[in-house]
């Protein structure tokens, strides 16, 4: 075999890349490689807040309200009249829930018995629904109009970022 067929001694074999290209596309390689556990990082030390605890989110509804000391003390009694009505809703709705599951996981549940604890279950909600209602509308009242709406805009702004994530 002539070297005008061979090529030159110690040459790559025909079809295999040049020593100049594999070392770029191992450089880029790296700096992609680079790139993205940079970016793993950046995301893991800058991640948004999971979301933020009810009484995190009921001091950012006050700041940004901007309540005045006499509103502050109607706001902080609206809060505590929601988490208490909040929390006597569950006591009083839960064990209806619960015995409604129990009795689907029967072998011949009762249907009726079924949808009446459900109905139960429904109207304590509604009736817990009806007074918080009444109790906003008039803490509410207590605001400027331009509270008011701040209030409604972080109200809805909360019911829309529940449902996205339910």
């Amino acid at each position: 075999m002539s070297n005008a067929t061979a090529g030159p001694v110690g040459a790559a074999p025909a079809g295999w890349p040049s020593r100049r290209v594999l070392v770029i596309l191992l450089i880029l390689s790296a700096v992609l490689n680079l790139c993205f556990l940079a970016g793993v990082a950046w995301t893991r030390l800058h991640a948004p807040a999971r979301g933020l605890g009810l009484e995190q989110r009921y001091q950012r509804m006050a700041a940004e309200l901007a309540l005045e000391p006499q509103q502050r003390v109607g706001f902080d009694a609206y809060v505590a009249a929601m988490r208490n009505r909040a929390e006597k809703m569950h006591e009083q709705v839960a064990p209806l829930i619960g015995a409604a599951w129990e009795e689907i996981g029967k072998p011949q549940a009762d249907v009726g018995r079924v949808m009446s604890l459900f109905d139960e279950a429904t109207e304590k909600r509604r009736e817990f629904q009806r007074e918080a209602t009444t109790q906003t509308l008039d803490f509410l009242k207590v605001l400027s109009p331009a509270q008011r709406a701040k209030f409604v805009q972080i109200a809805r702004e909360r019911r829309a970022a529940w449902r996205r994530s339910h």
